[in-house]
């Protein structure tokens, strides 16, 4: 799949949806054509990615689209977080 930038519309990155896992990681991206650099930093969060052609976080800050990727076949949903101790808690409600 190719991850576009959800506020310019650029293709920014390829990807396998089988490989995502949260949280995201630069490495999780290739270039668009085999021999280009990487998009974004392999060892840096995805919070850090940036869009290469506008600037802006390739998700927007929508906060609707925190759970999903715009890409070349539509919107992609992102795999659930794995439960921590916290979050089991928190809906138990304790």
């Amino acid at each position: 799949m190719i991850l576009r930038c959800r506020l310019c519309h650029a293709s920014i990155a390829a990807f396998d949806p089988a490989d995502l896992r949260l949280p995201l990681l630069g490495a999780m991206f290739g270039p668009l054509e085999p021999g280009f650099p990487p998009p974004f930093d392999p060892e840096a969060a995805f919070a850090h990615a940036r869009c290469p052609y506008c600037g802006h976080h390739p998700q927007g800050y929508e906060p609707a689209g925190a759970d999903s990727l715009e890409t070349d076949a539509g919107a992609f949903v992102l795999p659930a977080a794995p439960a921590t101790p916290a979050t089991r808690r928190r809906k138990e409600g304790k």
